[in-house]
Parts: C-alpha cells; sequence; structure tokens
C-alpha cells in the first residue's frame, strides 16, 4: 500500500506539489497510537499530552488516506493540532480513553480538512473542505505484549502527507477497541506510554 501511495505522489503534477501545509507538535505526558493499513487505505493516529509555553495541552495527530474503489481518486483526511484537554482521559497509561467530536474544532487552531485528488480531471488539484460527519472513539488497554523505550526518528509517508517524528518515550503495546467515523477498530497493535519532549512534524504537499 506505502509504495502504491508514493508512486502516486510521484506523479502528481509540480503546481500540486506546491500547495504545502506544514505543523509541528510538541508532546510531553500520556500518548496513545495506532496506525492500521489494507489495500486500498491506511491511517495513523497519536494522540498526546504536549506542553505550550507554560499550558499542558492535548495534540492530536491523525491523518487517513483512502484510494476510491476504482483507484481514480485519492482523499485525505487530516486532524493535526491540539484538542480539547478533556478529549483524552486516563493519564494512567494502561487505560486511556479518545473521544472527540471534530466538529467542535477551531479551524483556525487545529488542522481539520477532507482533501480529493480526482486523477481522472486533466489537472488534478486537491479540493479540500470540511471533514465528513462523525466522532473519534478509541480506548487503549496495555496487554503487556511488548514494551519499549524509544529514542528514534521516524519518516512516514502517507500519499501526499510525510510525518517527521522525533520521539522519545517509554511505551508499552495496548489493545484498542472503538470507532473511527464510523469505522470499527478492534486491534492489538496500538501502543501507549508516556512522551519526553518528542515532536511531531506533519507535511502535506
Amino acid at each position: 500500500m506505502k509504495k502504491l501511495l508514493i508512486a502516486v505522489v510521484a506523479l502528481l503534477p509540480m503546481a500540486l506539489m506546491a500547495q504545502t501545509k506544514h505543523a509541528k507538535l510538541t508532546n510531553d505526558g500520556a500518548f496513545a497510537s495506532i496506525s492500521t493499513s489494507d489495500s486500498t487505505s491506511n491511517f495513523q493516529l497519536q494522540v498526546s499530552r504536549g506542553i505550550s509555553g507554560p499550558s499542558t495541552i492535548t495534540n492530536l495527530e491523525f491523518v487517513s488516506v483512502a484510494f476510491s474503489p476504482d483507484l481514480t481518486a485519492i482523499t485525505v483526511l487530516e486532524i493535526v493540532g491540539p484538542i480539547p484537554n478533556s478529549a483524552f482521559s486516563g493519564d494512567n497509561t494502561k487505560t486511556l480513553a479518545l473521544d472527540l467530536d471534530p466538529s467542535t474544532l477551531d479551524p483556525t487552531v487545529t488542522t481539520i480538512e477532507s482533501c480529493t485528488l480526482d486523477f481522472t480531471q486533466p489537472n488534478p488539484n486537491f479540493v479540500c473542505g470540511p471533514l465528513p460527519a462523525g466522532t473519534i472513539h478509541l480506548s487503549f488497554q496495555e496487554n503487556d505484549i511488548q514494551e519499549n523505550r524509544l529514542v528514534q526518528t521516524q519518516t512516514t509517508t502517507l500519499g501526499p502527507v510525510t510525518i517527521i517524528s522525533h520521539q522519545r518515550s517509554e511505551a508499552g503495546s495496548a489493545t484498542v477497541q472503538g470507532t473511527v467515523f464510523g469505522t470499527s477498530i478492534s486491534s492489538s497493535n496500538g501502543s501507549s506510554g508516556v512522551n519526553h519532549l518528542s515532536s511531531i512534524e506533519f507535511t502535506r504537499k
């Protein structure tokens, strides 16, 4: 799937590549994350306590990339930036939960959008608008399958989105249950733990 997405990006016209959006989040405290993929779609999510000056905040990085069934269009859903602290509960990392209605977020503060690229158009460009109606509800329960201390830099490409993660954390594997915009999620491949001045850089071209 990633190879297909990367190939699509390589074929985009220069006019499209100039439409860049960038954000950087600093995360420090409890976090939970999950990523999934299938033959035509994938998504990545990390929610974490963070810092902004003297204040404790909560940051969300959620990117979903999906092809249409006939592979003629690609849609990117993006939520990147601060969310209400109350949307992320459970600073004890054994049990964490994310309950978010994206329609309540301020688009001048947090990137919230759905962008579709139609490859059948003569000069394809992303057309962006509001996210589809729906919520994100995920619960993360430590399952003790794996524990890690991470100091790493990782670059992930999801279609036109590049995510660079500079992570210093203590983390364990977690079982994840819930829904994302109406799609059921059930996975033992999640993660929960504590970030130590980690950062995530998000760029969409």
